[in-house]
């Protein structure tokens, strides 16, 4: 082994082969270690290098490949598609178009179905059961809303000034005019008798009301919004009293006539031949018995006269009780009927002008206000 050199450094080996100079062990095999050669010296240059075949380890069963796979594929993260303006259903999993709780045809589903039918079905035949054969609801009065009788008010946006005078008036039975008889403004009626009433017509406001204490629900008593040329109808044994705090100007005229009449027992007077034309105030001085006021007027249909009936004291009302502006026009009938034998019981009336009028035109007046 003495006079070997080392293969890399041409240095001097010791005993071991390793050299002295660079420390390279040269007991290895010397096509490893010299230096610019390598294995495929001497062999031609187009020799084909043969791979050695890596070992491989052992297969796993085929069961565990398939499971390892899918739960890679779980794994990637997937990317949704993108659409534009609408659903690309194509690509949505069919769990995502119907719950897959409810199976098509189930007993379950069709059990729920049949008690919505039903529940259906009691609702439509408990209704049908409160309609007559003339389709009107057989409930109490109890569960009537009543509409609000000044809807219309509201859609013209008409009220009356907030500015004005206080004021109060006690008014017997009888019909007053807003304007002439009675100041506009929103009053309040304190009213005695539970059915004593106070009836209010104004076509103008589409306001039609008959308010009484004893009306079940609301009633407008509190709240009456009385317009120039609404006709207000008091009806009760005992004069009311009307509040207001914003009483507006009075207009029409003073009533022109200056003459009185006292009627007595079975009587029927005419207007502009046994007593002049015009609007009384009436009052029962004593007896009791009926009064009725019959208008000449023409129907609709015909050119035809007819007698309407305008105003009526029954049997039963004492002495003390008044009627205010009682209007007679041309023509008008004033009838009294008595039927009692003792002439000291007797029916006896007196007629005395209304102190206010809204013309001299009677007629038209009624026309207007009264018919």
């Amino acid at each position: 082994m003495f006079g070997e050199r080392c293969t890399l450094c041409g240095g001097k080996l010791d005993s071991k082969k390793i050299c002295k100079e660079c420390g390279l062990n040269n007991s290895k095999s010397e096509k490893y270690y010299k230096i610019n050669r390598s294995s495929c010296d001497g062999r031609p240059m187009t020799h084909v290098h043969e791979e050695q075949e890596v070992s491989k380890p052992a297969k796993e069963p085929e069961q565990k490949k398939v499971k390892y796979e899918k739960a890679a594929e779980s794994a990637k993260p997937k990317e949704s598609p993108r659409t534009y303006g609408r659903v690309d259903r194509t690509r949505i999993p069919e769990t995502f178009n119907r719950n897959p709780k409810q199976k098509k045809g189930s007993w379950a589903a069709k059990l729920v179905t049949a008690f919505v039918f039903l529940s259906v079905a009691a609702t439509i035949i408990g209704s049908l059961a409160e309609i007559g054969f003339d389709g009107d609801l057989f409930s109490d009065s109890d569960s009537y809303e009543r509409q609000d009788p000044y809807e219309t008010l509201y859609e013209l946006g008409d009220e009356i000034p907030v500015n004005g005078s206080d004021e109060e008036f006690e008014l017997p039975a009888g019909k007053y005019i807003v304007g002439v008889h009675l100041p506009e403004g929103d009053y309040a009626a304190d009213i005695a008798g539970e059915y004593d009433a106070i009836r209010v017509e104004d076509s103008e406001h589409s306001i039609y009301l008959y308010e009484y204490p004893a009306m079940e629900g609301v009633n407008y008593l509190d709240d009456l919004r009385l317009f120039d040329g609404a006709l207000v109808e008091v009806l009760a044994d005992d004069p009311v009293l009307f509040t207001t705090e914003n009483a507006q100007e009075l207009s029409g005229m003073e009533n022109p006539l200056k003459k009185s009449y006292e009627f007595s027992g079975d009587t029927e007077k005419t207007a502009g031949v046994d007593i002049e034309a015009g609007a009384y105030d009436l009052k029962v001085l004593e007896g009791w018995g009926q009064v009725n006021v019959q208008v000449p007027g023409k129907t609709e249909e015909t050119e035809d006269t007819e007698e309407t009936d305008d105003f009526q004291l029954d049997y039963g009302f004492t002495a003390g009780m008044e009627y205010r502006n009682i209007l007679l026009p041309e023509g008008a009938k004033l009838v009294l009927t008595d039927d009692l034998e003792d002439t000291d019981e007797r029916l006896r009336i007196s007629l005395t002008p209304s102190p206010r009028i809204a013309s001299t035109d009677y007629t038209q007046t009624f026309e207007n206000y009264y018919r």
